[in-house]
């Protein structure tokens, strides 16, 4: 919306320094927008002399300074492609069989297109699931001390065993020793 708002307004600046708004197929709105935020109805400059933004005229220049806020405030940043994946993966860990082609179509795009924007950001979906259970795995260990069969479960392993293995490839220790406090391993 504010985007829309922004160029409709910068259009509306130009146009309206120009020549008023004439045919402009955003008459309505513009008029609509300016009557909600000014009082004022930008159509009936059509009917009067054009005039120049300047200080004589405060509304066009008070108009090219809010065009220009909008310009200079930061954008936020688009979320990550692959946080996205994360989030539909993470509810799929303990099912055990999580397909490419489900996530990506899950995201409305194809598989190959999944896997190029993945990459774009430096990673691959093996590297991507991996890394998610890494994290869920120290999380549910640590900090909620979910036993290891349960842990397992959750990630969508086969068996403890293989969670274990993973679990020391990920950290160097097996998961039981990363439950127990700082000090009193073993």
């Amino acid at each position: 919306m504010i985007g829309g708002a922004k160029d409709m307004i910068a259009g509306c600046i130009d146009r309206m320094s120009r020549s008023g708004c004439g045919d402009c197929g955003r008459q309505d709105a513009c008029a609509s927008l300016f009557s909600n935020l000014f009082g004022l109805d930008p159509r009936l400059r059509a009917r009067q002399e054009p005039r120049p933004a300047s200080p004589k005229n405060p509304f066009l220049a008070f108009l090219g300074e809010v065009a220009k806020g909008f310009e200079a405030r930061p954008r936020p940043p688009k979320p990550a492609f692959r946080a996205e994946v994360e989030r539909h993966l993470e509810p799929l860990l303990e099912s055990g069989t999580i397909r490419m082609d489900a996530i990506a179509r899950a995201l409305g795009c194809s598989r190959q297109t999944m896997y190029r924007r993945l990459r774009a950001e430096g990673v691959t979906f093996e590297q991507l699931l991996d890394g998610l259970r890494h994290r869920l795995a120290l999380r549910f260990v640590r900090e909620q001390g979910l036993s290891v069969k349960e842990a397992a479960y959750r990630l969508g392993f086969s068996d403890p065993a293989a969670f274990s293995r993973a679990f020391k490839r990920w950290t160097g220790t097996n998961p039981s020793a990363a439950r127990a406090p700082a000090g009193q391993s073993g």
